[in-house]
Parts: C-alpha cells; structure tokens; sequence
C-alpha cells in the first residue's frame, strides 16, 4: 500500500475507496439490471399468452357470428320461399275468384249476391 500511496502522491486510500464504492455500484447496477430482465421476461410471457388468448377468442367469436349469420340467412332464404309460395297460391286464388265473378249472372246486381259475398270471404 506504500508503494501506492508514494505512487499516487497520497491518494492511496481515496483510490481504494473509490474503486470498492465502483464495486459496490457494478454490482448493485448487475442485480438491478438481472431482476429488471427476469421481469421483464416474466412480463413479456404473460403479455404474449394474453395476447393469445384474446386472439382465440376473437377467432371463435367470429366464427360463431359467422355461423349465426349463416344459418339466419338459410331460414330467411327458407322463409322467402315460403312467402312466395303463398304469394303465388293467393294470386292464383284470386285469379279464380274473379274469373268465377266474371262468369257470375248476377255481377251486375247493385248488392252482393250469395255467391259473390262467399267469394269475397274465401280470399280471407
């Protein structure tokens, strides 16, 4: 140590001091960096399987929209059809009734006639 301190003129034990305060910051800045890392680390697992799940999530909540969405159109689609039909039948009901109201003998009479009232009544 004497050889130091005629080396650095005095300075001998402030040097030491200072190098072992150096010591005691590397090592204090390593721990902080080495936790920081693991919960970082730890953080950045948790956050990714977050992430996948929401994801999955998000795919089976559109899907399942998707397969509503679907199925209510193939009803729609089927009740459409239904609709059409009935159209068609009521169309051709009335096409008939008002052929019979043609043939009618009594279609100029100022009041309904029997037939002509049961006519009217069948397309209810």
């Amino acid at each position: 140590m004497k050889w130091l301190d005629a080396l650095t003129g005095g300075y001998a034990s402030l040097i030491l001091y200072g190098l072992a305060a150096l010591a005691v910051v590397a090592v204090l800045g390593y721990t902080y960096h080495a936790g920081y890392s693991r919960a970082d680390a730890a953080w950045s697992l948790k956050y990714e399987q977050r992430e996948v799940a929401i994801t999955k999530a998000t795919n089976a909540e559109v899907s399942r929209i998707s397969q509503a969405n679907a199925q209510a159109k193939a009803i729609e689609a089927k009740r459409l059809d239904e609709l059409a039909a009935d159209n068609a039948a009521l169309e051709q009901q009335i096409k008939e009734k008002s052929d019979e109201a043609d043939a009618d003998p009594d279609r100029d009479r100022p009041a309904l006639s029997n037939d002509s009232r049961l006519r009217i009544d069948a397309i209810h």
